[in-house]
């Protein structure tokens, strides 16, 4: 069998091992509105739920990342125990928010959260979560997406309106991949403009946001991406995969 086959057969079977274990709630509605939402992932194949607008920017960020081969959503229900008030042994099911897959990195389950949280049960529900990723090697983090760089935030959102490859693009695709490779230092508005009067830059221009947004071009984003944004061969998540990394205010573990 390939090495192609068999990573296609290995993604199948996580497809079914970790299937969404609950369906996504919209049950505080009433109080923070459009609060749950979903979207099509190019990368899972189907549509991503998601419950809270950290969630929503932390699927778009998994998206643009390259080394992210896959993510699975509600993936794993994991036991807690608790002593009950007559002194019994019993337990409830937390499920995580994702489970992540890539290259560069053990396999991680992230919980998403909007802002720290201080408690007892929250600290106990961590430790055994750490517990259970620690047994299948695997990583377990708390990140708080909102605390991205808001640079980055805003690159996250636009790009991920950039990332659906629209009928046209495969006429340029090769040619602005040619160009970029032979012309230096080159803006995307300068790179749409070289295309004139063969074909129109304002045409040309959503197909190199796309070749940005899916990891084939890269530009700077820590710089908020305009049409000077200068683009270069390389991989968008080169700045993009270190922020899965990092400790400090992202990240409670």
């Amino acid at each position: 069998m390939s090495k192609k086959n068999i990573q296609n057969e290995y993604w199948e079977e996580n497809e079914l091992e970790y299937f969404p274990k609950r369906r996504v709630s919209n049950k505080l509605s009433w109080k923070i509105h459009h609060i749950a939402g979903s979207f099509y992932s190019n990368k899972m194949g189907r549509v991503i739920e998601y419950e809270s607008l950290g969630e929503c920017l932390f699927y778009f960020f998994l998206e643009l990342a390259r080394e992210v081969e896959r993510y699975y959503v509600q993936p794993v229900e994991i036991e807690i125990p608790y002593l009950s008030g007559d002194g019994d042994r019993k337990s409830w099911i937390h499920i995580p928010d994702v489970l992540v897959f890539g290259n560069g990195f053990k396999p991680m389950i992230f919980q998403i959260k909007e802002t720290p949280q201080e408690s007892k049960k929250h600290d106990f529900i961590n430790k055994i979560c750490q517990e259970y990723s620690a047994k299948r090697q695997w990583e377990y983090k708390v990140i708080y997406p909102k605390k991205l760089p808001q640079t980055i935030l805003y690159n996250i959102k636009f790009l991920q309106g950039a990332i659906r490859k629209r009928k046209r693009f495969d006429e340029w695709i090769p040619e602005i991949i040619y160009r970029v490779e032979h012309m230096e230092n080159i803006t995307i508005d300068e790179l749409a403009s070289s295309f004139s009067p063969k074909a129109n830059p304002l045409l040309v221009m959503p197909a190199i946001y796309h070749l940005i947004a899916t990891g084939i071009l890269q530009i700077n984003i820590t710089k908020e991406i305009d049409q000077y944004s200068e683009v270069r061969l390389k991989k968008l998540n080169e700045q993009l995969l270190p922020y899965l990394n990092l400790d400090g205010d992202l990240f409670e573990y």
